[in-house]
């Protein structure tokens, strides 16, 4: 099988992640492989339902987030009041995809997410966003409780 290549136009941008946030560069490494496979999970949901990943009003991007938020659903830095302590997100290995009508979650299922490589939160958590991270949670289910 073929690795899969670097799509010319990312939905997700390593500068909309990182935003203006200092990180270092295993957090870059981190990030490129979770958006790879964010972005091929995504390419997939939009081929497959015809449907297009919304834009956040507040974060003008697919990132979900709120508007002047610390960290939001892109990366988060250590000292950050949003989320969990051990969140994925503080080690750019977890993103908040804006999923207003929960088309995203409806549409996702384990199989899915271990063809990318993916776990997600449970959606009765994540109304409005679909939370994708790289790390596997102590459960090891492909969809998770926090």
């Amino acid at each position: 099988m073929l690795a899969p290549t670097k799509p010319l136009i990312m939905r997700i941008t390593i500068d909309q992640y990182f935003g203006s946030k200092k990180h270092t560069p295993e957090h870059e490494v981190e990030a490129e492989s979770l958006l790879l496979k964010v972005d091929m999970l995504l390419g997939e949901f939009e081929l497959k339902t015809g449907l297009v990943i919304p834009i956040d009003s507040d974060t003008e991007t697919h990132i979900s987030g709120s508007k002047g938020g610390q960290g939001d659903g892109g990366f988060r830095l250590s000292d950050t009041t949003t989320g969990r302590a051990r969140s994925s997100h503080k080690e750019a290995r977890g993103v908040d995809v804006c999923d207003i009508g929960e088309t995203i979650d409806q549409w996702l299922n384990d199989e899915i997410l271990t063809k990318y490589g993916l776990y997600r939160e449970s959606p009765k958590f994540t109304v409005g966003w679909c939370h994708l991270t790289t790390r596997p949670p102590k459960s090891g289910r492909r969809t998770f409780i926090p």
